[in-house]
């Protein structure tokens, strides 16, 4: 009896002590566990040549949104246009230890050495708009330059007179960017589809607005220019300038592509007639996407495959649309909060369509004023040089005449 009590005492001594154990061993167990269940999300890179551009604060509203609700990390790099420090910041970018970078190369010629770069680091790399040539990309993600292309031709064979002979320009923007290519190739196959049209095409490196303009000025010193089409709306600001000095803005057509806020303030304000809305808010989404697919998987959803030399690359193409001054309103939150508000020179406050194709002369503001409760008219008057002039008379306006001074009227609008 003693001893099957000895034994009782030592098998539940045994009994706590392996209990002890356990409940060590469990927690740190269940520690393992949890520990093992926690991924940190991966770091995506973005390395775009100007922020200030409008379509990328759009673009960058974009991802910025969707990566909030994720929990992913996006470390930005601004080359503001410049090819050096873009190199640096593909260095930084690398040195935080991104998985992913979306670039868009400011120099598209540097484009392959950035990503040789970033393939040597094991770095997956994704291309905004521009396709390097002969480079080994993990994806590519773009408007349709194609279709930009056709938009903007169409819509310039559509509104000149048919049959009738017309001088066209076509700036092509820096060449060395397939993107340029694209969109110039498409425009002149519709243009040359018109025998009446006579097309001139040039150039402008780094798609530099005086490079746009200074082409306009030579162009018109042989002769008049019927219309003209950019293949960015940066290149676009240097002509209507040329032609509002001109006096030319009615006279002649114009259509680009990009609808930057300059174009659409443009737009907006008559002095411009069509824009090709790239989509920077789609192009944005399907960026962030494909980061966060090759991130996490190694993978991505596209929907073709486009060659760059030797390479096949798995691509997105964004759908495009023709922007006129009847459905600017389709821009409205897409541009909002993106760059400076859009400029509206020339033109009274409060004026409604042109009259007699004629921007000078334009009343407004009627009502009520003085002592003697007499009927006061305020005008308001610009300038085509941008000069405003306020008066204020009494009585209420019949009629305004334009008159030139000095010189002959300006070129008769379409």
């Amino acid at each position: 009896m003693l001893r099957a009590g000895v034994i009782s005492v030592r098998l539940a001594g045994k009994i706590v002590a392996c209990c002890l154990i356990l409940a060590l061993i469990v927690p740190g167990c269940r520690k393992k566990e949890g520990a093992a269940k926690i991924t940190p999300q991966p770091r995506i890179g973005f390395a775009l040549a100007d922020m200030r551009r409008d379509g990328n604060r759009v673009l960058k509203r974009e991802v910025t949104a969707r990566a909030g609700k994720d929990g992913v990390r996006v470390l930005w790099r601004d080359a503001k246009n410049d090819p050096m420090q873009q190199e640096s910041d593909i260095e930084t970018l690398l040195k935080q230890k991104v998985k992913v970078v979306v670039l868009q190369p400011v120099d598209p010629r540097a484009g392959p050495a950035i990503i040789r770069r970033l393939a040597t680091a094991r770095t997956r790399v994704i291309t905004l708009e521009t396709l390097p040539a002969n480079s080994p990309l993990d994806g590519y993600v773009a408007s349709d330059h194609a279709r930009a292309g056709e938009l903007a031709a169409r819509f310039v064979t559509e509104r000149l007179p048919a049959g009738k002979p017309a001088r066209v320009l076509l700036l092509q923007g820096d060449t060395a960017d397939s993107m340029a290519r694209e969109i110039a190739a498409a425009a002149q196959a519709v243009l040359g589809g018109v025998p009446s049209l006579s097309v001139e095409a040039s150039e402008q490196p780094r798609y530099d607005p005086a490079a746009a303009g200074a082409a306009v000025e030579e162009a018109l010193a042989k002769g008049p220019v019927d219309a003209v089409i950019a293949t960015d709306s940066r290149l676009i600001v240097g002509v209507l300038d040329v032609l509002r000095t001109r006096g030319l803005l009615e006279r002649v057509i114009t259509v680009s592509a990009g609808a930057n806020r300059d174009a659409l303030g443009a737009l907006l304000a008559g002095e411009h007639d069509a824009e090709v809305d790239v989509r920077p808010d789609l192009l944005g989404r399907y960026l962030y996407d494909a980061a966060l697919g090759l991130a996490r998987d190694g993978r991505w959803n596209y929907d073709t495959r486009v060659a760059s030399g030797d390479y096949s690359i798995p691509a997105r193409i964004v759908p495009v649309r023709l922007i006129r001054p009847e459905n600017t309103f389709l821009l409205d939150e897409q541009l909002k909060g993106a760059g400076p508000p859009p400029r509206k020179q020339e033109r009274p406050s409060g004026e409604g369509g042109q009259e007699q194709g004629s921007r000078e002369g334009r009343g407004g503001e009627q009502g009520q004023g003085g002592a003697e409760g007499k009927k006061k008219t305020k005008l308001k008057i610009t300038t085509r040089e941008g000069k405003t002039v306020e008066v204020e008379i009494e009585g209420e306006v019949k009629k305004i005449e334009s008159t030139p001074a000095g010189g002959p009227a300006g070129e008769g609008g379409r």
